[in-house]
């Protein structure tokens, strides 16, 4: 049954996207749908006002420009459209630096001419000298003008690379970044952990820590996205206060973020684990400050340490086996809010 309900509110989710499209007059292509869908859904503010602002029968350059601005997936790849034009130009310049530099040949060969003739004594007359004097003038004026040319050709050239390298600068912040947080996301963190267990990285121990929001699917459902998109910025708030200069915190999934911490056992763990849950419990509820008190938001916790795991891989999926046991158990009063891999007491493993 939950089943067939998670795909009527699919269903209808999909309908609204359609009306409002086809109300403002925008074109069906599979990127406009994403980006309707984000701006209905709530979650990011500034997304639904930009989507709200845009004019009936909006021009697709006008659509595809928020899409880019906020780096949603099938907008990204107009971007790389956009390098393969920045690629065609350049070599378009360097036809145009060619040209330049045959027209310079051909000065430089006109000139020998004129200068061959006059000391041989071929030019024996006035009109003679002046047609090798026009011939050069020629030459030079085509030279300087194709000089000038190219000048303004490197200059532009010079502008549309510094342009392109800021946006694809901007774009790798972008997709290394949580839109509704600000905060890294899984992209970062899977770099991240690359990092640590690069052959030339120090080795030291750390712990990973899966944290999921167990509730927030149940207060979206209740409370609406703005509201559940609301809480998960205050949590994230709350995390961020929870970490040192090197430590590390990524949202990595709708209810899900995702802590580094360095120089940690399993026993400082635990005990972080514990510190993160007592924030959350008496820091939460005001996030829905003016609007009335939301129920206590629990959390779930697997941790991973570095110590006992090989490769990135293999200590995301020691995280990700912790927390499943969590879920397991259910979410009854009395059950366990925090699990480390390999704890001999509860046998996650």
């Amino acid at each position: 049954m939950s089943a067939d309900n998670a795909r009527q509110s699919r269903d209808r989710s999909l309908a609204v996207v359609a009306q409002q499209m086809a109300k403002q007059d925008v074109a069906g292509l599979p990127r406009n749908y994403t980006l309707f869908h984000e701006a209905l859904s709530g979650s990011d503010p500034a997304l639904t006002r930009d989507v709200a602002t845009l004019p009936a029968g909006a021009t697709q350059a006008q659509i595809d420009e928020i899409g880019l601005r906020y780096q949603l997936p099938g907008f990204v790849v107009l971007s790389i459209a956009n390098r393969d034009e920045e690629t065609r130009r350049v070599l378009d310049l360097v036809g145009t630096i060619a040209q330049a530099t045959l027209k310079k040949q051909n000065f430089v060969r006109a000139l020998e001419t004129a200068a061959e003739s006059l000391r041989s004594g071929s030019a024996s007359g006035l009109a003679d000298i002046q047609a090798e004097l026009d011939h050069l003038q020629a030459n030079l004026s085509e030279t300087l003008s194709a000089e000038i040319g190219l000048t303004k050709s490197l200059e532009l050239a010079a502008d549309r690379l510094l342009m392109s390298s800021n946006l694809a600068e901007a774009a790798r912040t972008n997709s290394l970044s949580d839109r509704l947080t600000g905060l890294p996301n899984h992209v970062a963190l899977a770099e991240k952990l690359d990092l640590l267990y690069a052959p030339a990285a120090e080795h030291r121990a750390a712990a990973l820590f899966v944290v999921r929001l167990v509730d927030l699917g149940e207060m979206a459902q209740t409370y609406g996205q703005v509201t559940a998109g609301r809480i998960v910025k205050r949590a994230a708030a709350i995390f961020r206060k929870a970490i040192k200069k090197n430590d590390f915190l990524a949202r990595t999934a709708t209810d899900s973020f995702a802590f580094l911490f360095e120089d940690v056992d399993r026993s400082g763990a635990k005990a972080i684990a514990d510190r993160l849950v007592t924030s959350i419990a008496d820091s939460l509820v005001f996030a829905g400050s003016g609007e009335g008190h939301y129920p206590h938001m629990r959390l779930s916790i697997g941790v991973a340490l570095s110590t006992e795991a090989f490769s990135p891989q293999q200590i995301k999926l020691h995280a990700a086996t912790a927390l499943e046991s969590l879920r397991a158990q259910g979410s009854g009063a009395g059950t366990d809010t925090v699990a480390i891999f390999g704890d001999p007491s509860r046998r996650v493993s």
